[in-house]
C-alpha cells in the first residue's frame, strides 16, 4: 500500500502532522508582523510597570500588591487587558501549538515503536520514498519552529506575553502553561546581536527526542537523494544545488545531535563534501539565510569541515567558474529570447539538448552569486563579488525568469493541444501519400505520363498505415513512424521518384509531418515540472530585497521593463511550494489561510517593486502643481487680441505637456503587464496602479498634514496676534492641498484613474484613521493600528512620529488641541450673540471665519473628525466628573443631608439657607477647582462642536442641497414614527426593519452637522443622590466671580486669568445634567430659583429718589444667577415658563434693569 494512501493510517497521521507544522510556521510569521509595541520592553512605555518576565513567578505577591495599591497602575492594567487580550490569546495558541506539535510527534514515534501501526516500522518508513521525506520533514519543521521563534519573537518578549496571559486568564484556566513555559522560555539569543554559549543545542534539548531515530533520519539524508533531484540536476557540478533542500534539513537536524557537530569529523566531512562543497551560505527555510562558517564556529568538527570550502583557492575557483558561466549564459539567453527564436519547432527540437541544460546552469549560477554576495567575511566578500556586478546578476535573474516563463507557457499550451495537432499532422501526412498514389496511378489532373501501379499501391498502403496510427499507443506509434520515415527516405532511390521534384517535395513534407508527430508524442508534463523544480527561488525570498532599488531604477529609466518583470514575479511564486505542498496533500483546512498569507506577501513585494511608478508620477506631479498654481495664468472669458501672446506662455505649456507625457509613459508601462496569478491572488495591473497611486497619495497627504499642522507652544506664541499664526497655517495648508487636488484631477486621465474619487476616499480614510488613533487616549480598549477598519494592507497609512514636546499622537490631536488653546478661558471670553471668542482687547480670536478656514484646509472629513475627537474628550471628562462626584469629602456629607432635609420642597424659603450656602462654599473648596476644570472643558468642547456642526450644516446645504433636504425629511419622519410607536406600540412598529436605519442615519446627520451636541446623551449612569446639592452649591460658590456685561448680554469673570467663562460654564452644566433623568435638571433649576428668592428676601433694600423713579437694588449674585438660569434654559431647551413658575415673572423679565449691589 502506498504510504500516502488514504487508507494508510500511519502515512496519513504523519502527513497531517507535517502539514500542521507548515501551518504553525505561517501563523508564526503572520503574528510576528503584528506584535504590539507595548511588549517591546521599553522602560518609557506607559505599560512598563505591568510587563514582567519569568522573574514574576518568584515574586508574584509583591508585584501584584504593587499594582493593586496604585490607582494609576490598576487603570492601566485594565486598559492593557482590554486592548491586548485578544492578541495575547492568539500568541498563546501559537506557543501551545508548538508544544503540542512536538508532543504529538513524540507520541507518533512511540506508537511506531510499539507496533501500533501494523506492518510499519522505522526501517520500512525510511525505505519508502514518501515515508523518509515526511519523517525528515516532521523533525526538521520542529527545529525550524524553534529557530524562527527566536528570530521573530525573542525570548524576553515571549516571557512577557506568557506572564501577561497568565495574569489575565489565571493559572487555573490555562492548560499546559507550565510545559509551554519550560519549552519557550528565553534563551538569551538576540538575532544578529548576541549568541549565548550552548545555543541552540540546549534550546533544542528542552524536549528530548529519541537519539536513535534522529540518527537514522540524519543517516538517510546523508546517504540518499530523498527528493530524487538527480533527474532535475544530472550534471556532477550541480549536485550541491540538487541536494540543497537536504543540506538545509541537515543544518537544522544536526542541532538535535550536537555530538556530531563537535566530534564526528568523518561524518561532518562527508556532509560538507556532499552538500556544501562549493557553498557556505545556505537557506534553511523560506529564504532565511545562514552562514555556516559563523554558526558552526563553536563546533570543532563542523568548523574544520566547512573550512575546506572557504579556502581562498577553492572560493576563487568556483567564483571564476561561475563568472565565466554567467557571461556565457547571458549570451545564450539573449539568443534564445530574441524575437522569433523560441518557436514551436525549435523548442521541441532543443528542449532536452540545450534549453533545459541552459535553465539548469542559469539557476545554479544565480543561486551561487545571490547567496554568497551576502557574506560578511571581509576576505571572501571581494573575491565573490570581484568581477561580477549586481546589475549582471539581476539581468541573469530577469532573463532566466523570462526563458522559464516562455517554456512553461509553450509547453502548457502544447500539452493542451498536442492531441489535436497530432491528428492534423496525421491527416495531412495521409493526404500527401494519397495524392502520390493518385499521381502514379494516373487518377489525378497532374497524373504521371507513365502509370506505375506498384508505386501507386505502395503509397496508398503508406497512407493507410499513417491513418492507422494511434495517439493513445504512443510507443507503438513512435516505432511505426520511424519505420515510415525510413521507408519514405528509401523510396527516393527510385528513378521515377528521384527525377520528379513535385514527388520529392511531397515526400519531404510527409517526413516533416511524421517528425512533428514524434515531437508531439514526446511532449510530457514532466518538462514543465522540471522547469518549475529547477527554477525554485525560495532561497532568494529575503535576498531579492537588496535588488529592489536596482529594479526600480531600471523601471524608472524604462517603464516597459515591467512586462519582463512579470516572469520574475512568477518565479518568486515558487516559494509557496514549500509550505503549501504538504498542507494540500493532507487536505487541511489551513490551506486557504496559509495560501492567502504567502500570496499576500508576494503581492506586497510586487507592490513594493512597482511603487516606483506612482512615486515617479507624483514627482512629476510636483512640477505640474508648480506650473498650474504659480506659472500658468488663468485665461479670462474675453481676451484682447494684443494680449494673446502674453497668455500663450508657450514654454510653460510645453513643460506641462512634457511632464504629462512622462506620466502617461509610466501608466502605459504598468498597464502593459498582463493579469498574473500570484499564489491564490490575481494581480490586476489596473488595480495595482490604482493602489500604488492611492498609497503614494496617502503618504504625501500624511506628510503635508503632519508638518503643516504643528503649532507653537504657549511660550512661543505671538502674544500680540496669537490667532495669526494659527489661521496663517490653515491658509497655507488649504492652498497646498487645493493645488495638489487640482493637479491630481488634471492628470487623472493620464494616470487612468478617477482622480477626484481617489482623493476623497483616501483623504477621508486618512483623517478617520488618525482620529481613531488619537481617540485611543480616551478608550479603555485601544484600537491598534493594524486593527483599524481604516487601515489597509495594500494601501497602509504610515504613522508619523509624534512632535517633540507634544503629547498628541498625530496632526488631528494637535489641531483640536490648538482650537482648545485658542479658546482658553483664561485669555478669551465667548460671546454667544457674536458666535466668537474675544480676548480682553476686544479682538475676535476664534470666530465663524476661523471654522471656515479649518473646513477649507481639512475638508468635511476633517471637521467631522474634530467633532468626533471633541466628543471623546468630553465623554472622558463626564466620566471623570461622575467618578469625582460619587466620592466626596466627608465634611460635605452632613451639609448635603441638612440641605435634603430643610430645603425641600424647593418652593420653600428655608431660614438657615444663607449660613448653609456659606458653609458649603467654604468646605467645598477642595473639590471646586477640579469640578471647574471639568465643567469648563466639557462646555468648551460642546461650543466648539456646535460651531463645527453649523459649518458642516452650512456647507451641506450649500453644496448638496438635495442631501440636506433628504436627511431633514427622513429625520423628521423617523422621529414621528418613534413617537407614534411609544404612544401606541401595538399599532405602530419601531422604525428599524431588518436593517437598523437609525445608526446609519445618525452617522449621516453627524457628518452633515444636523445635530445639536448639547442636547445629546453621551453616557448612561445610575442616579447620584448628592449630584444636585453639590452642583447647586458649586454654582452659588462661583457666582460672585462673574459680572454681567449688558453690551454683550453675557457673564464675564472679574479677574484676569480666571478659568471661568459664562457660556462654557452654563453649557458644561447643561451637558452634565443631560446625562441624568430630566427631573434632575428641573430640580437643579428649582434649587437655584430658591437661592434667588432667599437672597432677595434677606439682602434686598428698597430706596427712593425724588429725581428717579423707584428701582430695586438686588445682590450681584442674584443678577448673575438669573442670567445664568436664562442661558441654562436656552441651551437646555427648557421652557421659560418654568422660571416664571418658580420666580416672580417681573423679576425674570426685568432683572437686567435692576441696579446691582
Amino acid at each position: 500500500m502506498d504510504f500516502l494512501n488514504s487508507d494508510n493510517r500511519c502515512g496519513q497521521q504523519l502527513l497531517k502532522l507535517v502539514a500542521r507544522g507548515s501551518s504553525i510556521l505561517a501563523e508564526m510569521n503572520r503574528l510576528s508582523e503584528n506584535i504590539p509595541p507595548a511588549f517591546s520592553g521599553d522602560k518609557k512605555s506607559e505599560y512598563s510597570g505591568l510587563l514582567f518576565d519569568f522573574s514574576y513567578l518568584s515574586n508574584e505577591d509583591s508585584l501584584e500588591n504593587q499594582i493593586q495599591n496604585s490607582s494609576i497602575l490598576l487603570e492601566k492594567d485594565e486598559e492593557f487587558r482590554e486592548t491586548h487580550m485578544e492578541i495575547l490569546q492568539r500568541f498563546y495558541v501559537l506557543f501551545e501549538s508548538i508544544w503540542k506539535y512536538i508532543t504529538d510527534l513524540l507520541q507518533f514515534l512511540e506508537d511506531i515503536r510499539e507496533g501500533f501501526y501494523i506492518q510499519q516500522t522505522f526501517e520500512s518508513i525510511l525505505v519508502d520514498q514518501d515515508g523518509k521525506q515526511l519523517m525528515a520533514e516532521s523533525l526538521y519543521l520542529y527545529g525550524v519552529m524553534l529557530l524562527q521563534l527566536d528570530i521573530k519573537i525573542d525570548g524576553k518578549l515571549r516571557e512577557r506575553m506568557l506572564i501577561s496571559y497568565l495574569r489575565y486568564r489565571g493559572s487555573g484556566n490555562v492548560q499546559n502553561l507550565d510545559e509551554v513555559c519550560r519549552l519557550l522560555r528565553g534563551t538569551g539569543y538576540v538575532h544578529e546581536v548576541s549568541r549565548p554559549s550552548g545555543y541552540p543545542e540546549e534550546y533544542f534539548a528542552r524536549i528530548s527526542l529519541p537519539s536513535d531515530i534522529v540518527d537514522m533520519i540524519i543517516g538517510r539524508i546523508r546517504s540518499d537523494d530523498i527528493y530524487q533531484m538527480a533527474y532535475n540536476f544530472p550534471a556532477p557540478e550541480q549536485r550541491s544545488t540538487a541536494l540543497s533542500t537536504q543540506g538545509a534539513m541537515l543544518y537544522v537536524l544536526l542541532y538535535f545531535r550536537p555530538k556530531i557537530l563537535h566530534g564526528s569529523k568523518p561524518v561532518m566531512r562527508e556532509i560538507v563534501d556532499k552538500h556544501f562543497p562549493d557553498n557556505w551560505i545556505t537557506s534553511y527555510y523560506m529564504g532565511q539565510l545562514v552562514d555556516l562558517t559563523k554558526v558552526w564556529a563553536p563546533y570543532k568538527a563542523a568548523s574544520q569541515a566547512i573550512s575546506n570550502t572557504i579556502q581562498m583557492d577553492n572560493v576563487q575557483y568556483y567564483q571564476k567558474q561561475n563568472s565565466v558561466k554567467l557571461r556565457k549564459l547571458m549570451k545564450q539567453l539573449s539568443e534564445y529570447l530574441r524575437e522569433g527564436v523560441l518557436n514551436e519547432g525549435f523548442v521541441l527540437d532543443e528542449i532536452h539538448s540545450s534549453l533545459l541544460p541552459c535553465v539548469r546552469d542559469c539557476n545554479c549560477c544565480l543561486r551561487w552569486f545571490m547567496l554568497h554576495e551576502t557574506t560578511t567575511d571581509k576576505k571572501l566578500k571581494p573575491v565573490v563579488t570581484g568581477n561580477v556586478t549586481k546589475e549582471e546578476i539581476l539581468m541573469l535573474l530577469l532573463n532566466t525568469s523570462q526563458l522559464e516563463y516562455l517554456l512553461q507557457e509553450m509547453f502548457a499550451s502544447l500539452i493542451k493541444t498536442k492531441a489535436s495537432k497530432w491528428d492534423l499532422c496525421k491527416e495531412q501526412g495521409a493526404n500527401k501519400m494519397e495524392q502520390l498514389a493518385q499521381y502514379f496511378g494516373g487518377e489525378g489532373v497532374l497524373s504521371a505520363d507513365n502509370v506505375e501501379e506498384n508505386l501507386s499501391s505502395w503509397f496508398r498502403e503508406r497512407a493507410e498505415t499513417i491513418e492507422d496510427l494511434d495517439y493513445e499507443s504512443s510507443t507503438h506509434a513512435g516505432r511505426k513512424i520511424q519505420n515510415l520515415m525510413t521507408a519514405l527516405q528509401d523510396v527516393e532511390q527510385y528513378h521515377q521518384v528521384d527525377s520528379n521534384l513535385m514527388v520529392q517535395q511531397n515526400l519531404i513534407d510527409t517526413r516533416n509531418k511524421l517528425r512533428t508527430m514524434i515531437r508531439y508524442v514526446n511532449i510530457e508534463e514532466r518538462v514543465n515540472i522540471t522547469v518549475q523544480t529547477v527554477g525554485d527561488f525560495s532561497y532568494g525570498w529575503h535576498v531579492i530585497g537588496s535588488y529592489v532599488s536596482l529594479i526600480q531604477a531600471k523601471i524608472k529609466k524604462n517603464p516597459s521593463l515591467v512586462m519582463q518583470l512579470r516572469s520574475t514575479f512568477l518565479k518568486l511564486a515558487s516559494m509557496m511550494e514549500i509550505p503549501i505542498t504538504r498542507i494540500d496533500q493532507a487536505r487541511s483546512l489551513d490551506l486557504e489561510s496559509v495560501s492567502e498569507y504567502y500570496s499576500t506577501n508576494l503581492v506586497e513585494f510586487v507592490r513594493r517593486v512597482l511603487a516606483v511608478i506612482p512615486s515617479s508620477m507624483f514627482e512629476e506631479l510636483i512640477t505640474i502643481i508648480k506650473l498650474l498654481t504659480t506659472s500658468l495664468k488663468d485665461i479670462p472669458t474675453k481676451l484682447p487680441k494684443a494680449e494673446i501672446k502674453d497668455y500663450a506662455q508657450l514654454d510653460e505649456r510645453y513643460a506641462l505637456a512634457r511632464t504629462t507625457y512622462q506620466i502617461s509613459k509610466f501608466t502605459e508601462g504598468i498597464l502593459a503587464m498582463e493579469r498574473t496569478l500570484m499564489g491564490v491572488i490575481q494581480i490586476d495591473p489596473q488595480k495595482l496602479l490604482e493602489e500604488g497611486v492611492r498609497k503614494e497619495l496617502v503618504d504625501r497627504l500624511q506628510v503635508i498634514l503632519h508638518f503643516e499642522l504643528q503649532f507653537p507652544k504657549n511660550e512661543k506664541r505671538d502674544k500680540k496676534n496669537p490667532q495669526l499664526s494659527f489661521e496663517d497655517k490653515l491658509d497655507k495648508l488649504s492652498a497646498r492641498l487645493k493645488g495638489m487636488k487640482e493637479s491630481f484631477e488634471y492628470v487623472q486621465d493620464y494616470m487612468n484613474v478617477f482622480g477626484l474619487q481617489l482623493w476623497q476616499e483616501e483623504f477621508s480614510r486618512l483623517i478617520n484613521f488618525n482620529v481613531e488613533m488619537e481617540c485611543n487616549a480616551y478608550l479603555t480598549k485601544k484600537v491598534l493600528p493594524w486593527q483599524s477598519r481604516y487601515q489597509s494592507y495594500a494601501i497602509p497609512i504610515k504613522r508619523c512620529p509624534p512632535v517633540e514636546g507634544d503629547t498628541k499622537v498625530n496632526f488631528m490631536g494637535r489641531l483640536v488641541d490648538e482650537l482648545l488653546a485658542q479658546t482658553d478661558s483664561r485669555k478669551t471670553s465667548y460671546v454667544d450673540q457674536l458666535s466668537a471668542w474675544y480676548d480682553d482687547k476686544g479682538f475676535a480670536v476664534v470666530a465663524l471665519q476661523t471654522f471656515g478656514k479649518v473646513h477649507n484646509s481639512i475638508g468635511t472629513p476633517g471637521m467631522a473628525g474634530c467633532d468626533k475627537l471633541l466628543s471623546f474628550m468630553l465623554v472622558k471628562d463626564i466620566q471623570t466628573f461622575i467618578k469625582r462626584i460619587r466620592v466626596i469629602p466627608k465634611e460635605l456629607v452632613p451639609l448635603i443631608e441638612l440641605m435634603n432635609r430643610n430645603f425641600n420642597p424647593p418652593s420653600s424659603l428655608p431660614t438657615e439657607a444663607k449660613q448653609l450656602y456659606a458653609d458649603f462654599t467654604e468646605k467645598g473648596k477642595k473639590i471646586w477647582p477640579a469640578i471647574v476644570e471639568l465643567i469648563m472643558r466639557v462646555g468648551k468642547c460642546q461650543l466648539l462642536r456646535r460651531h463645527i456642526g453649523k459649518e458642516l450644516a452650512f456647507a451641506c446645504k450649500l453644496e448638496s442641497q438635495s442631501l440636506h433636504s433628504a436627511l431633514s425629511s427622513l429625520n423628521v419622519a423617523l422621529v414621528n414614527d418613534v413617537r407614534a410607536h411609544y404612544k401606541d406600540p401595538e399599532n405602530h412598529r419601531y422604525p428599524n426593519g431588518r436593517k437598523p436605519i437609525l445608526p446609519e442615519l445618525s452617522a449621516y446627520l453627524e457628518n452633515c452637522g444636523m445635530v445639536d451636541p448639547i442636547t445629546k446623551i453621551y453616557i448612561t449612569t445610575e442616579p447620584i443622590s448628592q449630584l444636585i446639592p453639590i452642583l447647586v452649591n458649586f454654582v452659588i460658590a462661583h457666582l460672585p466671580r462673574f459680572s454681567y456685561v449688558p453690551s454683550t448680554d453675557s457673564l464675564v469673570v472679574n479677574k484676569k486669568d480666571d478659568p471661568l467663562d459664562g457660556s462654557p460654564f452654563v453649557v458644561g452644566l447643561v451637558t452634565i445634567l443631560k446625562q441624568f433623568n430630566s427631573s434632575e435638571k428641573d430640580l437643579f433649576v428649582a434649587y437655584l430659583c430658591q437661592y434667588c428668592r432667599v437672597a432677595i428676601q434677606q439682602d434686598a433694600v428698597p430706596t427712593k429718589n425724588s429725581k428717579e423713579r423707584e428701582r430695586e437694588i438686588i445682590p450681584v449674585e442674584v443678577c448673575n444667577c438669573l442670567v445664568l438660569l436664562e442661558n441654562f434654559c436656552k441651551y437646555a431647551a427648557v421652557d421659560r415658563k418654568q422660571l416664571e413658575n418658580l420666580l416672580p415673572p417681573y423679576l425674570v423679565a426685568k432683572h437686567r434693569e435692576f441696579r446691582q449691589r
